[in-house]
């Protein structure tokens, strides 16, 4: 197994097992938003490591700059491949009370910014969308449009896309750093 797929599948596990302490602690929803950023410090953590390392094991030989961007991608596709797929099955069948947390507090604002159908009635001047449809259905609608938005699925995709985003913007930061300051080449 290549050294870049290692560094990426051991950052990964790092992540997924502080997930997994913050659910078995309690402290999983209280977690969600700092093991979001943990996880962007360790996916950068993973690209440096592998190219790093990879160049290591090449004795530092000087490669087209394509190259190395190449090995940190696999690092960071690596990473956001396995962290994707944890949080499908983590929201999914683990601890589906982030979602729901998530999903409350939508529905609370909802709520709140639409309690009467006297708001209701404003804004269906407003737009013509709503028009021929009453509190209820809209009520309906929308709480089914948070449910899905904050779904297992479009949530990994969510993940999926910024991770591999992420990847992109650190894997050139990081051969940029690695050549023009770390080895100088």
């Amino acid at each position: 197994m290549k050294t870049s797929v290692k560094a990426g599948l051991f950052f990964a596990l790092i992540w997924m097992i502080s997930i997994l302490v913050a659910f078995l602690a309690g402290y999983s929803v209280d977690y969600f938003l700092i093991s979001e950023l943990f996880s962007l410090l360790l996916l950068l953590g993973a690209i440096f490591t592998g190219l790093y390392l990879t160049k290591k094991e090449n004795d530092y030989e000087r490669v087209p700059a394509l190259e190395d961007f190449k090995i940190a991608m696999q690092s960071g596709l690596v990473y956001a491949i396995l962290a994707t797929a944890f949080v499908y099955v983590y929201h999914n069948n683990i601890d589906p009370s982030v979602k729901k947390s998530f999903q409350n507090q939508r529905i609370e604002m909802l709520h709140e910014q639409y309690p009467d159908e006297a708001s209701f009635a404003e804004l269906q001047t407003q737009t013509d969308t709503w028009d021929g449809k009453s509190f209820d259905d809209f009520i309906e609608n929308q709480e089914h449009q948070i449910e899905s938005f904050i779904g297992d699925f479009f949530t990994s995709f969510f993940h999926l896309l910024i991770y591999f985003m992420f990847s992109l913007f650190y894997s050139f930061f990081v051969m940029i750093v690695l050549r023009k300051i770390v080895l100088r080449h």
